[in-house]
């Protein structure tokens, strides 16, 4: 979830009542937790104490609100920090001392000549399989660490020679080796040297060592049943580049061409010079290469209406959600049905990734291994589609890109079927002029719950008691027009990110919108940062997000304009391709007027009927487009 600061569950659970007339008043700190290290030089203090309440910390007396809130920007000094924190009301007092450390990372001096071993990289194992295979770029090991500042570094790899290295910052020495494509190395140790102002010489090894073993590429296949959904994009079985961005999300049976290891990784070359790192655990590892796919006349088809009817199960919950699961009969059925691209795969399981652009308006499918290029049907004969064109953008890299009459605001999927790779995009539906919501599914999901607290709550709510009600009653409110409501949860229950998301692409849902309330990391001050923030991965789901912003901001103008739309979000709410997915971050639970509008009943409900509103509007925007 971005920037959210988690709240500690003993915390909560341990966070004693407000005092009666006979007892000592007590400090509830919802953040930091006690014993907290942080490695800045202010951290957010905040909590409540009982109302009427005054509040000290060291002595001195801070702003606390008639309400008991209290919420700070406190400085920290280099090491331990004791806060001792004490109240007052009542002729009582009460008090406690929270310990915070802020560590400080001191730069090693320049005497006597120093190398932090734990710093030296490469930290993982490197493994080469295919070394005459790779581009420069992938033979290329970074080799780095810190150390005493101003002295003249180097580094060997194995028994070779020394290879200089320069000092990129004060006391970081960073150098590259590039791997010889006929290198046989077998376990080669890295050692860096350091020289010394004072002609000192220091050495260290990194823990990673280098194999260049030349025994060529493998197979490794995606194993059957680890991708759950067909348009999740789960992170745990992402490929990610060579320095750790998201690449693609793996079907199952999808299959890699591996040529070498990264520590618990193995690196896939997916054509010249494009490698990916994959957890090796989800892959099944066979001796060989794999066969190159030969593709054949691209296929357009209409899914029957009976077939977008068909649901897949609804993953339970712990304890199981309490909303019914959604009836075949009561999806609402796309007329004429899903438009189908097939793309012929001559049974080789390729990689591919699927990506919206130009705002919805283009559908770009780019697959990674196919020897012939697909062909197109002339003319294309569907209303949906404007044109599409098949390109090769490299050795063994195709391009299809399907443009669109319309931005495309309602789904879209890519999988394997049999030997073929399927595109399905969902038509707009039909809706009534009169009355756009009725018949539309929506999935509510209220953020966190069970376990899961989210966010700190400072006034002793946290975060999961603040989102549920919000959703129960915009689910209400929209239920009244004429639309199919269902929650993911309905109750304080724990749910996982992707049971969620399943709930959503099982119901052949038309939106889903997860509600959350904002919190800031350490490091970031406070004050001022306040309003609503609306998170989206893909441009379909920008119409909708749009008319929620617009709903909340005309709603609650007090809670600030907030930073507004966050498209392009890496989030696993947001990734589900099936329907426009979207995360709303209610208000800042790190601002004081914002936590006190979540905390009033009247708050939550103008949250509920601003959510019910812009979704209203957005579908209402629909029918007038039309």
């Amino acid at each position: 979830m971005p920037l959210r600061r988690a709240v500690l569950t003993f915390a909560l659970l341990a966070a004693p009542a407000l005092s009666s007339a006979s007892a000592a008043p007590e400090v509830f700190v919802a953040y930091p937790p006690e014993g907290y290290r942080v490695a800045f030089d202010h951290v957010i203090l905040e909590g409540s104490v009982p109302p009427g309440a005054g509040l000290k910390i060291g002595g001195e007396a801070v702003p606390v609100g008639p309400d008991g809130l209290f919420m700070l920007w406190w400085p920290l000094r280099p090491g331990a920090n004791d806060l001792r924190l004490s109240t007052t009301v009542g002729g009582q007092t009460g008090t406690r001392t929270l310990h915070v450390t802020r560590t400080v990372v001191a730069p090693l001096p320049a005497t006597p000549t120093q190398i932090d071993p734990e710093s030296v990289t490469p930290r993982e194992p490197l493994e080469f399989w295919d070394a005459a295979g790779d581009a420069p770029a992938e033979r290329t090991v970074t080799v780095a660490f810190l150390g005493s500042p101003r002295g003249q570094a180097a580094f060997r790899v194995g028994g070779g020679p020394p290879l200089p290295m320069r000092e990129v910052s004060a006391g970081r020495y960073e150098g590259a080796y590039l791997l010889p494509a006929s290198a046989r190395l077998e376990q080669a140790p890295v050692t860096v040297s350091l020289t010394g102002r004072s002609g000192q010489t220091v050495t260290a090894v990194a823990p990673g060592r280098l194999s260049s073993t030349g025994s060529g590429p493998f197979t490794g296949t995606q194993r059957a049943g680890t991708v759950r959904g067909l348009g999740l994009n789960d992170a745990g079985n992402v490929t990610t580049t060579l320095g750790g961005e998201a690449f693609l999300y793996p079907r199952d049976g999808m299959t890699f061409t591996l040529v070498g290891r990264q520590g618990e990784d193995v690196r896939a070359r997916l054509a010249p010079g494009v490698s990916v790192l994959i957890t090796e655990k989800q892959l099944e590892v066979m001796p060989g290469k794999p066969a190159f796919g030969r593709s054949g006349p691209v296929t357009l088809e209409t899914v029957p209406p009976a077939a977008v009817l068909t649901t897949l199960p609804i993953p339970p919950a712990t304890p199981p959600v309490t909303a019914p699961p959604v009836a075949p009969e009561a999806v609402p059925p796309a007329a004429p049905g899903d438009l189908r691209v097939r793309v012929p795969l001559g049974g080789a399981l390729v990689p591919f990734t699927v990506a919206q652009e130009q705002g919805g308006r283009r559908l770009t499918l780019t697959l990674y291994g196919l020897d012939t290029l697909p062909t197109l049907p002339a003319p294309l004969a569907d209303p949906l589609v404007a044109g599409a064109e098949v390109q090769p953008v490299g050795l063994g890299v195709t391009r299809l890109t399907l443009d669109l009459t319309a931005p495309q605001a309602w789904g879209f999927t890519a999988n394997y079927d049999g030997g073929d790779l399927l595109l399905t995009v969902r038509r707009p539906p039909a809706l009534d002029a009169a009355q756009p919501l009725a018949g539309r599914v929506i999935v509510l999901d209220a953020g966190h719950g069970g376990t899961q607290w989210g966010g700190a709550g400072s006034l002793r709510v946290p975060e999961k008691d603040l989102t549920l009600p919000i959703a129960q009653r915009a689910a209400e409110l929209l239920r009244e027009r004429g639309a199919q409501v269902i929650l993911t949860r309905d109750a304080d229950v724990t749910l996982g990110l992707y049971e969620r998301d399943l709930t959503a692409e099982a119901a052949h849902a038309d939106l889903l919108v997860s509600i959350h309330a904002n919190a800031l990391p350490d490091g970031r001050d406070p004050r001022g940062l306040r309003g609503p923030e609306v998170y989206f991965t893909h441009p379909q789901a920008g119409a909708p997000a749009a008319a929620l912003l617009t709903a909340l901001r005309r709603t609650l103008p007090d809670l600030g304009a907030g930073a507004g739309l966050k498209p392009g979000a890496n989030l696993a709410l947001t990734r589900p391709t099936t329907q426009p997915s979207l995360l709303i971050e209610t208000a800042y639970l790190t601002d004081p007027q914002n936590l006190r509008t979540l905390m009033d009943p009247s708050g939550r409900e103008r949250f509920a009927q601003a959510i019910a509103a812009g979704i209203a509007d957005f579908y209402a925007a629909q029918v007038s487009v039309r």
